[in-house]
């Protein structure tokens, strides 16, 4: 029943983006010359490198013909991922991450990796981009940290069953190689 219902809302929205380009298909093409000289630059300009945040910033401000706005939803992580990714590039070496999960259940494995993570992230948001789901024939795995030592290691791992006690039996030191900021 659900599916029909997401396929019955699906070929509504189809149908209604057809009928307002047909609509608007005049005024595009009136507007399609000017569009392409705006987004013809002169190959001696300067090029200016802007960050992933500023490209965001940017396709969200209204367009200067047409006034149209690009909207875009997500998550808070993604933005605090995106800031820590540009200030720095990562450097893989030998380390340790806690496993918190292992299972080698097919399907039913995956799903629960997946919603381990959501929530580890619902809680914690600044772990986004530290959780890390790996399957190695026949095992799903989810590991989180980056951790240089294992004195590190240890203390993350106590933080994770204070922070997290259901995940307390499963909880393991593992080496493995990591990113170093």
């Amino acid at each position: 029943m659900k599916r029909i219902r997401i396929f019955i809302v699906c070929v509504f929205c189809c149908a209604l983006c057809i009928k307002l380009s047909a609509q608007d298909e005049v005024q595009y093409f009136e507007f399609q010359e000017e569009i392409v000289d705006t987004l013809l630059l002169p190959t001696d300009t300067l090029e200016i490198k802007l960050s992933t945040r500023d490209y965001l910033n940017l396709l969200m401000t209204p367009d200067s013909l047409t006034g149209a706005v690009i909207n875009i939803y997500q998550d808070s992580a993604i933005y605090f991922a995106i800031d820590k990714k540009e200030l720095t590039e990562a450097v893989e070496a030998k380390g340790f991450r806690i496993q918190i999960y292992s299972s080698n259940r097919g399907a039913v494995a995956r799903e629960r990796a997946f919603e381990i993570k959501d929530i580890l992230i619902t809680k914690h948001p600044q772990l986004a981009d530290e959780i890390y789901i790996t399957y190695t024939s026949p095992f799903w795995k989810v590991r989180i940290g980056n951790c240089e030592n294992n004195a590190k290691a240890q203390e993350l791992r106590q933080w994770i069953i204070a922070e997290f006690p259901e995940f307390t039996t499963e909880t393991y030191i593992v080496p493995s190689m990591i990113y170093v900021y």
